[in-house]
Formats: C-alpha cells, sequence, structure tokens
C-alpha cells in the first residue's frame, strides 16, 4: 500500500470515528433533552395541579363562607321576625286569657282545670286560694262547696289586688300557679309554644289543599 493509500485510509478512519462521536454525543443530548423535557413536564403538571387544587380550596372556602354568611343572615331575619310576632302575639295572648276569666263558661273550665290539678299535685289540707278582687262570691260559694265535698276541707280565700284572672292555690308550702301571670311567666317555653302554633298554622292551608 502507497504512503498515500494509507493516508487516505487513516483519514477514512478519522472520519469514521469523528461520525460516531458524533452521533453519541447527539444520542446522549437527545436523551438528556427529553429527560429535561419530560420532568419538565412533570413538574409543571405538579405545579398546575396544586394551583388547581388551591384554586378549588379556596373556592369552596369561599362558597362556604358565603353560605354560613347567607345563613347567618337568613337566621337573623327569622328571628326578627319571630321577635316582631311575639310583640304582637304576647299582648294578644294576655287580653285573650283576661278575656276568657272575664267569660262565666270559660272562666268555669279554667277553674276546674286548676282544681284538677291541685287535687293531683298538692297535699291533701287546707288550700288556700288566691283569686281577683271581683271575682262572683256565688261562683266562688260554688267552689268552696265543691272542694269541701271533695277534700273534707274548707278553703281559706285571700282576695289579691295583683291578680286580674286566674288562682293560686297552696297548700302546705306546696303553691300550684293557675293564674295569668303564672301561665304566662315561663316566656322561653310560651314563646317557642306561640311560635310553633303560628308555624302550624302557616303550614296548615298548604297541607289541605
Amino acid at each position: 500500500m502507497s504512503l498515500e493509500e494509507r493516508e487516505q485510509a487513516l483519514l477514512r478512519l478519522v472520519s469514521d470515528y469523528e461520525a460516531a462521536e458524533c452521533r453519541a454525543i447527539l444520542e446522549t443530548a437527545r436523551t438528556d433533552v427529553a429527560r429535561a423535557l419530560s420532568l419538565a413536564h412533570r413538574q409543571a403538571r405538579a405545579r398546575l395541579h396544586e394551583r388547581v387544587m388551591s384554586e378549588r380550596s379556596n373556592a369552596r372556602a369561599r362558597i362556604q363562607a358565603i353560605r354560613a354568611e347567607r345563613e347567618t343572615r337568613r337566621r337573623a331575619s327569622v328571628e326578627q321576625a319571630n321577635a316582631r310576632l311575639l310583640e304582637v302575639a304576647g299582648p294578644r295572648l294576655r287580653r285573650t286569657l283576661e278575656a276568657r276569666w272575664q267569660n262565666p263558661e270559660t272562666r268555669r273550665h279554667w277553674i276546674r282545670f286548676a282544681l284538677a290539678q291541685a287535687a293531683r299535685s298538692l297535699p291533701a289540707a287546707v288550700w288556700t286560694i288566691r283569686h281577683p278582687p271581683d271575682w262572683d262570691a256565688r261562683e266562688r260559694a260554688e267552689v268552696e262547696a265543691r272542694i269541701s265535698a271533695a277534700s273534707g276541707h274548707v278553703p281559706r280565700w285571700l282576695a289579691d289586688d295583683r291578680l286580674r284572672a286566674g288562682l293560686t292555690i297552696e297548700s302546705r308550702g306546696a303553691l300550684l300557679e293557675a293564674s295569668l301571670d303564672g301561665l304566662l311567666g315561663d316566656r322561653s317555653r310560651l314563646d317557642a309554644r306561640l311560635l310553633a302554633l303560628i308555624a302550624a298554622a302557616r303550614v296548615a292551608p298548604g297541607a289541605s289543599s
């Protein structure tokens, strides 16, 4: 082989080596780029997911806050409406009960109920009965006869200027409160009962249709 041929063969070896090295470098570069892109995509997706989850959480928190505020306003509105209803209903209830006491027939029902409650809950002894000063004496005599016949004790009567309607019956320190003020004394229970009756009256027409 001549010198020129050896030179050409050497040049081809160098050229082939250079090409092989370039391909290896390019392949490595492509692999590195692909890995970097994949990592970048994963990181971008992770950041996007975190951002989306954060936005969802913030949106849920805002929705819950709005709902809570709306519910608070609704409850406040309902409470204000209930307070106005009770302002009207309370005095009307008092006037209605006073009218029942003034009516002889309903007054008799009131007294019979009070006596029945007293017979069940008070000691069997002389009763002290407080009553409005203007209560009819003939009715009082009829009630006294009924109590005496049932218990064997004549009740003690006390006219009380503080009573506008109803009775209180006391026996050996135990007291049955059947006066108007006594019936209206437990405001929380009475207000709850009035509101329940008002709500039932509102629902009843629609339920029957």
